[in-house]
């Protein structure tokens, strides 16, 4: 047999009956329905003033709500609606929203406004409906971060966005230390000179960085396989350090792999028109100014990347320096399958650098390859004995 369980306002309008229609002492009434007699008379005082001396329904002594009549510290109108506008704009979560309203009050020249916390902004979110589902935690990463502008730029293609029923991939470029974002454009392929293409716009504007990491794309053929590829060949002869993560390790170009999880949120699946490619990029290039001048970066202290970066003191040339070499040095020419012979031997540099010429060193117990000031390939005597073609 189920419990029988009687509503609550049920329960309070049958004692109250009982005390004043039937008469019956408040403790013998108290007594007889579980409750102390303080309670007694507490509801028996809500009974009394509901009904004015006429019939009272049991609805009038219902729990009500706990919420204060008044609330001096609720959050104004003005904040709640600015901070909803901002999420409708943007597509930003509640910490977002709370640095770039303490920004834009110092923008204007205006004192710092008195803002309720983080999780007031998450709780204004949730009850207007503004907020995504949970994503899952991430896992313990192990972060780097170079100590100043131009020292390192991470590039990567974002993965394929369909724009006009055609696939298009953007191109990424940005800068380690500030997480300035140099490039967001949208590629019709991913090839190397397509991404070498762009980042010749880009040396242009921003000047030359110390050292480039890219994935191993933009490798030599086989990634592991010694050698150089077209991609990094380029940037040597710009005295740019070519770098390449693990393979299979996309963690190594984190800044690059959270750059495009924010594009995703806060511009593909928000507010991107992808109806003509003239609309995508010019709304892509309207993000990439958001991102760097407005986006509060949790990195940078809730601060846009544009208030770290600057522009290389290193300037681009005006064309593409040809390998150059001292005169006297010992040179040979790669020929079109990516080698170089050598006193009998068959050294591989890589078809990328096909045509041009490398530097050759003979040291005591090695050989060393050079193209232009990089080393390539360092080879011992053993090595050269056991592989005819290396």
């Amino acid at each position: 047999m189920p419990w029988k369980v009687d509503a609550v306002s049920d329960v309070r309008f049958a004692l109250c009956h009982a005390v004043r229609s039937l008469h019956r002492p408040v403790a013998a009434a108290a007594r007889e329905f579980g409750v102390s007699r303080k309670t007694a008379h507490k509801w028996l005082g809500v009974y009394d003033g509901a009904g004015g001396g006429g019939p009272v329904a049991p609805a009038a002594l219902a729990d009500r709500s706990r919420r204060p009549g008044h609330s001096p510290a609720r959050t104004g109108d003005d904040v709640e609606r600015r901070a909803l506008a901002v999420r409708d704009e943007y597509h930003w979560g509640p910490r977002k929203i709370r640095a770039f309203l303490l920004q834009e009050a110092e923008r204007a020249g205006a004192p710092a406004p008195r803002l309720p916390s983080v999780r007031t902004f998450a709780a204004i979110l949730k009850r207007h409906a503004r907020v995504a589902p949970a994503a899952a935690a991430p896992g313990p990463v192990q972060r780097f971060e170079r100590e100043r502008p131009n020292q390192l730029w991470q590039v990567d293609h974002k993965g394929p966005v369909e724009v006009e029923r055609r696939k298009v991939t953007p191109f990424t470029v940005i800068d380690d230390h500030s997480r300035y974002c140099l490039s967001f454009r949208p590629c019709d392929d991913k090839t190397m000179a397509g991404a070498f293409g762009i980042l010749w716009d880009v040396f242009a504007d921003a000047g030359l960085p110390e050292a480039v990491l890219s994935d191993n794309a933009f490798n030599a053929p086989g990634v592991a396989a010694p050698g150089l590829s077209w991609f990094d060949s380029r940037l040597i002869r710009l005295g740019i350090r070519p770098a390449h993560g693990r393979p299979y390790h996309p963690q190594t170009q984190g800044k690059c792999e959270r750059l495009h999880g924010s594009a995703v949120r806060e511009f593909i699946f928000f507010n991107a028109r992808r109806d003509a490619r003239a609309h995508f990029d010019q709304d892509a290039e309207r993000w990439r100014a958001v991102y760097n001048t407005l986006r509060p970066h949790e990195a940078l202290g809730d601060r846009p990347p544009v208030e770290r970066w600057r522009p290389s003191e290193r300037r681009r040339p005006a064309t593409l320096p040809e390998p150059a070499y001292e005169p006297g040095q010992v040179t040979r020419k790669i020929d079109s399958c990516g080698e170089i012979s050598f006193r009998g031997y068959r050294v591989l540099v890589g078809r990328g650098v096909a045509g041009d010429h490398v530097r050759v060193e003979e040291h005591d117990a090695e050989l060393r390859v050079y193209y232009c000031w990089k080393l390539v390939r360092s080879l011992s005597k053993e090595q050269l004995l056991r592989d005819r073609l290396l």
